[in-house]
């Protein structure tokens, strides 16, 4: 799809995930709202605590030279979240949000339950076709700030992402350094984004380093094909991120 080496999927025994996110994306449905109680039943027993608020916006006007700034509510939210809060489904007329915290995370294929039931839930509303469908997996690896921050992304990042570096002088002053890339291929989009961050704070003694990966499909999608859509996304995600990390950060993913 974007080129990068193909290889077997493997659950590795830990992550670094701080969340994964499932999207779908429709046509405006106003038939959600009218069917809370419908939706409720349906993802009750894995997602007990339920609630419908206002989804909050910001409207700016102008006026004689001067501005005004106000909230406005711009529809309806139906939120559903686990016992535990470790997984979240949020609801609006355009689209679905399924998010998945790093530490229930084992792998996509546990997922499976909860795309069916996203299925059942886009039959209830008449939806037949998703407009968009998306993955997103934020990874961060939090680390000790001893000498040279940099010297985290040589130890766990492939070589060739992070050579650059060695041209820059005094590279243990560096602090930050991300790097923003998108894709696109027919219909099939990526954002990738990876590096150092660390906190603008003299005290202090820790940063990240971040691999997010943002992975969509931008078509219509028939609700039946999500699910074997969805494994190919997340496929290809899995590619990309082996293809960024080395067999130091292999190793660590494998023993903790």
């Amino acid at each position: 799809m974007f080129g990068f080496t193909e290889v077997a999927h493997k659950n590795y025994e830990n992550n670094f995930l701080r969340s994964v996110v499932f999207q779908v994306s429709f046509d405006k449905n106003d038939q959600f709202v009218g069917k809370a109680n419908q939706i409720k039943d349906l993802f009750k027993e894995d997602f007990p605590r339920f609630n419908v608020s206002k989804e909050q916006g910001i409207e700016l006007s102008f006026n004689k030279g001067t501005s005004n700034v106000k909230s406005v509510n711009e529809g309806s939210i139906i939120n559903l979240k686990s016992e535990d809060g470790q997984k979240s489904i949020q609801i609006s007329d355009t689209r679905l949000n399924f998010t998945v915290s790093g530490k229930a995370y084992k792998c996509f294929s546990d997922l499976n339950s909860e795309l069916v039931k996203i299925g059942e839930f886009l039959e209830l509303c008449s939806i037949k076709n998703v407009v968009r469908l998306a993955i997103r997996k934020i990874n961060i690896v939090e680390f000790k700030i001893n000498d040279t921050p940099t010297d985290v992304l040589s130890f766990l990042l492939n070589s060739e992402l992070v050579s650059y570096l060695n041209a820059f002088p005094n590279k243990e002053h560096i602090n930050h350094s991300l790097q923003v890339l998108n894709y696109k291929d027919n219909n099939n989009y990526l954002n990738l984004k990876y590096g150092l961050v660390i906190p603008q704070n003299p005290n202090t003694t820790h940063g990240q380093l971040v691999i997010d990966i943002d992975m969509y499909k931008q078509e219509s999608i028939k609700k039946e094909d999500i699910v074997s859509e969805s494994k190919i996304i997340n496929s290809e995600i899995f590619n990309i991120f082996s293809w960024l990390i080395n067999d130091n950060t292999k190793k660590l993913l494998q023993d903790g």
